[in-house]
């Protein structure tokens, strides 16, 4: 439930973005937004996590205010070349800083519902939470699922 509930979320945030915010609004960028979405959250959770005694915890590596972003930036930056090669179009400098920022934005979203569940993220070497809630807990990961899919509505509404 937890991918999926990152994955939503993130999408829901995207589309916010790229509709209310005065972003790019055509279907090639809301492509772009699930892509990074799902590219961004698998990054940062299939990098982050080690074995500490037989248990999974999250690594600084990428679950760090400071080292999310700049996982975010490397996926939007490659993801917006690849797709410049792709769908043979010039992308301009104003529309790889949006790629960019939505790669910011996206990373940031994982580490705000990371940073609601005991493990927390890391600020430096220290882990910080605003909750303690646990990370499979059902009835959070379906609010956030939720306000997603909310936000995907409002967005495209």
């Amino acid at each position: 439930m937890k991918a999926i509930t990152h994955d939503l979320f993130s999408v829901g945030v995207g589309f916010y973005l790229v509709f209310r915010v005065g972003g790019p609004s055509s279907y090639l960028y809301l492509f772009l937004v699930v892509w990074l979405a799902f590219a961004t959250n698998a990054v940062i959770d299939g990098l982050g996590h080690f074995r500490r005694q037989g248990i999974v915890v999250r690594s600084s590596l990428t679950h760090s205010v400071f080292t999310a972003p700049i996982w975010g930036v490397a996926v939007a930056l490659t993801s917006a070349y690849l797709f410049d090669i792709i769908a043979d179009l010039t992308i301009t400098t104003t529309q790889t800083l949006f790629a960019v920022g939505l790669g910011i934005a996206l990373a940031d979203s994982h580490l705000l519902l990371d940073a609601l569940t005991e493990g927390g993220v890391y600020i430096g070497r220290r882990r910080v939470a605003f909750a303690h809630a646990k990370y499979n807990d059902l009835i959070l990961n379906c609010a956030f699922a939720f306000l997603g899919i909310l936000l995907i509505i409002t967005a495209l509404g």
